[in-house]
């Protein structure tokens, strides 16, 4: 029953993305196609125009655009998250019920990730798709990989969003903390960049495993994606223990 719940509370929301980003896949890619390559910083040797459009998408739209619209709609998705339940009054309701509180937690965790799941195949599979009929080859399988790290990142954004509206008992406000700790993790590679060291953000796990698809030198970022797994699963861990601990 809280799992219908969860689903009533966040499901026009997650329409809408799932209408949006797989659009933004075919859209852009059948611009890229049409009016050729647009992006040269990411070729890598001499590659066919195909390949090179695959490259390109890959990194530009899939590792780029749809990548922070997937983590916008991470952060969105949070907000009807148990913290809300502070705000609409219904929680003091729900933990009367037999269950235990770690219930409720990874519930309505578990309904988000899996709308962000959802949200990754449609972007990877629409882009994977358009691309098939744009070149009428398969240039790699390894595109479909991508699923992994996009997760890995946008699940990441979720569950820190999710932790951030339990501490704050309002969904609203974990949604504006969760935007200004995303906008401190985009600008963290421009300062690796800047003092010549490698930082870990969400994009650059996004973006790099995006960019490894078509690459045969890169190596997938093996490391960063078992890095934001952790991550994931540690913020609504400690959402767990924040809600037993609370006094409602």
């Amino acid at each position: 029953m809280y799992i219908w719940k969860c689903w009533r509370d966040s499901r026009s929301r997650f329409t809408l993305y799932l209408i949006v980003v797989p659009a933004t896949c075919v859209l852009f890619t059948i611009i890229a196609a049409a009016h050729g390559p647009f992006i040269t910083v990411w070729k890598r040797g001499p590659v066919s125009g195909g390949a090179q459009l695959w490259s390109q998408v890959a990194t530009a739209i899939l590792g780029g655009v749809v990548s922070l619209i997937i983590l916008l709609a991470a952060l969105t998705l949070a907000v009807a998250s148990i913290g809300e339940e502070y705000k609409e009054k219904t929680l003091d309701f729900l933990l009367t019920r037999p269950r235990r509180r770690r219930y409720w937690v990874w519930t309505c965790w578990s309904v988000g990730a899996g709308e962000i799941l959802g949200l990754v195949v449609a972007g990877v599979v629409g882009t994977f798709g358009a691309l098939c009929y744009e070149t009428g080859y398969v240039y790699s399988w390894r595109l479909l990989v991508t699923t992994l790290p996009l997760f890995a990142g946008a699940v990441a954004v979720y569950s820190l969003a999710y932790l951030l509206t339990v501490l704050a008992r309002n969904g609203e406000q974990g949604l504006s903390y969760g935007l200004g700790i995303l906008f401190i993790d985009l600008l963290l590679p421009l300062a690796g960049y800047y003092w010549h060291v490698h930082l870990p953000s969400v994009m650059s796990l996004m973006n790099g495993g995006c960019e490894w698809a078509t690459s045969p030198t890169l190596a997938f970022p093996l490391g960063e994606l078992v890095l934001y797994i952790v991550v994931a699963l540690a913020f609504p861990l400690a959402a767990q223990l924040v809600l037993e601990r609370a006094e409602v």
